[in-house]
């Protein structure tokens, strides 16, 4: 049986009253048939879940809509919206206004991502209304079967949050903000490698026109960069983001190590991993990554050396430095290996 308007107002207004907090899960999507029904499943437990479609031509819509039949007592609503010229920030906006101004949560997701099970309760149990977001983590499963995690903040309140930049945009607060952390709380992504994102590139030079003060934007550009070759422009988005003073100086030197590595430009790509380890001496994925390049360099006497440096390092982080390869099993029994190709060198390390 199907729910009028009226009956999901008064739902969300008997909510309100039992003092429970109201769940809201929105989100933008277009040619999301490969994802849509499991993202559907995941979120169907929230109390309002607001989708606009930016212009599918594949079988999404009607996957929704058999859902929706399927499920009737589910709140869902879908709006076809038209954002020209394209930014997803303004796709995201027009979607967060469309949530239910009594909302007390919102999750912003995109279709190739789900929850964790039991993630309502796991909400409702840590809700606490003076909060205004909730930094929760993330874990992304690629196409080669490795994984990364890290925290995120997609969690927030209703009211007085805005969506900035064109691309890998921001979520900006109008007030004070006050964040609380959820460790058990996981979103979990498994992108689609084929889709085409050829229109990031334009995007993130428009977002570094806007704001030259997102240090992460100019990362983002300078990754685009480098994957067309575009190696100097990619320096010298790097070093733009060098230059500010909250930015993140090892992780932004690794990234000038990749660009170097894809350079040919051995000793400049080994002295930007020396500048990460320096900037970041207590973690161990810079030094595993030492280890890692010298290896494929051959050098292999030098590369247990890097090994042995990370393996003392023992306190695991999970945040966007963050290297599966330098925690998982097969990182002791590289270190063996590495071991063995060192004694073939001449080497006496033990």
């Amino acid at each position: 049986m199907s729910h009028s308007p009226k009956e999901v107002i008064l739902r969300i207004d008997n909510l309100t009253e039992a003092k429970l907090p109201i769940i809201a899960v929105y989100g933008i999507y277009k040619n999301e048939q490969q994802f849509i029904q499991r993202f559907l499943d995941s979120v169907q437990d929230a109390d309002e879940i607001i989708l606009c479609d930016t212009g599918s031509e594949d079988n999404t819509n009607e996957i929704i809509n058999q859902y929706k039949m399927n499920y009737p007592h589910i709140n869902l609503k879908v709006y076809s919206i038209c954002v020209s010229p394209w930014r997803f920030d303004d796709a995201r906006n027009t979607c967060l206004s469309l949530v239910n101004p009594n909302i007390d949560i919102c999750i912003s997701l995109d279709m190739d991502e789900y929850l964790i099970k039991g993630w309502k309760q796991h909400l409702i149990d840590h809700w606490e209304p003076e909060y205004t977001r909730y930094y929760h983590k993330f874990k992304t499963f690629w196409a080669d079967e490795s994984e990364s995690e890290h925290w995120h903040e997609r969690i927030h309140a209703r009211t007085g949050y805005t969506w900035k930049l064109p691309v890998h945009e921001i979520l900006e607060y109008s007030g004070e903000e006050k964040v609380k952390w959820l460790p058990d709380f996981w979103v979990y992504h498994e992108p689609d490698q084929n889709k085409v994102r050829s229109t990031y590139l334009p995007l993130l030079e428009l977002s570094v026109r806007e704001r030259q003060d997102i240090w992460k934007s100019w990362s983002f550009l300078a990754s685009e960069y480098s994957a067309m070759e575009r190696f100097e422009e990619a320096l010298n988005a790097l070093d733009k983001a060098l230059s500010l003073h909250d930015s993140d100086k090892s992780y932004l030197n690794k990234m000038k190590y990749y660009v170097y590595k894809a350079s040919n430009q051995v000793n400049l790509a080994l002295l930007s991993l020396d500048n990460a380890i320096l900037l970041m001496p207590d973690r161990r994925e810079p030094y595993f990554e030492k280890a890692r390049y010298l290896y494929e360099l051959g050098r292999n006497v030098e590369a247990y050396f890097y090994f042995k440096q990370s393996e003392k390092v023992v306190d695991k982080i999970i945040d966007y430095h963050y290297e599966p390869a330098a925690w998982n099993t097969e990182f002791e029994d590289w270190g063996w290996q590495l071991l063995e190709l060192a004694k073939k060198e001449g080497s006496n390390v033990e």
